[in-house]
């Protein structure tokens, strides 16, 4: 098929919707999901997807903790944070127990094989880092991570007066 007939097929990858109400919206967005593919694309090397390498991170930082510490820390739902633990149980990744004081909670620890991935999963995220952000200098660095920190701090007021959490 030629590709004169077909401007679009010559253009760069579509990265998402661009709002003209919204331009920094759609920029964050669209920002976002090309540092989400690449560091989907790192994390694959590992044989990991997200959130996995987040969980074992957390578990690294605060060791045995309840599973419901987990669904409040990733702000998803409990199913879906059960599905993604079993997968990660499968992989010997993590291991889940009952609660010594509460029969019917689990509460989710590192295995040895889950631990010894942590450095290479740190080291994946230095990579993803370098890759996105080493073109700024640290004038920029310093003035994106207020920018972000502004921005992810209000919609976090928003989120608390609606009784949501972002």
């Amino acid at each position: 098929m030629p590709t004169d007939n077909y401007p679009r097929l010559q253009q760069e990858p579509h990265l998402g919707v661009q709002v003209a109400e919204a331009p920094l919206g759609s920029l964050l967005l669209q920002t976002v999901r090309a540092h989400a593919a690449l560091a989907a694309s790192l994390l694959a090397e590992l044989e990991l997807v997200a959130p996995q390498e987040v969980i074992l991170l957390y578990l690294q930082d605060h060791g045995r903790i309840p599973q419901t510490e987990l669904v409040r820390f990733l702000g998803r739902d409990r199913s879906t944070v059960t599905a993604t633990l079993q997968t990660m149980e499968r992989a010997a990744l993590i291991a889940r127990t009952p609660s010594a004081t509460d029969r019917r909670a689990m509460e989710v620890d590192l295995t040895e094989a889950g631990r010894a991935l942590c450095p290479r999963i740190r080291a994946a995220w230095a990579e993803l880092e370098g890759l996105t952000f080493g073109s700024l200098d640290q004038r920029q660095r310093d003035e994106l991570t207020s920018a972000l920190g502004a921005v992810r701090d209000a919609a976090r007021v928003y989120a608390a007066e609606k009784g949501d959490r972002p």
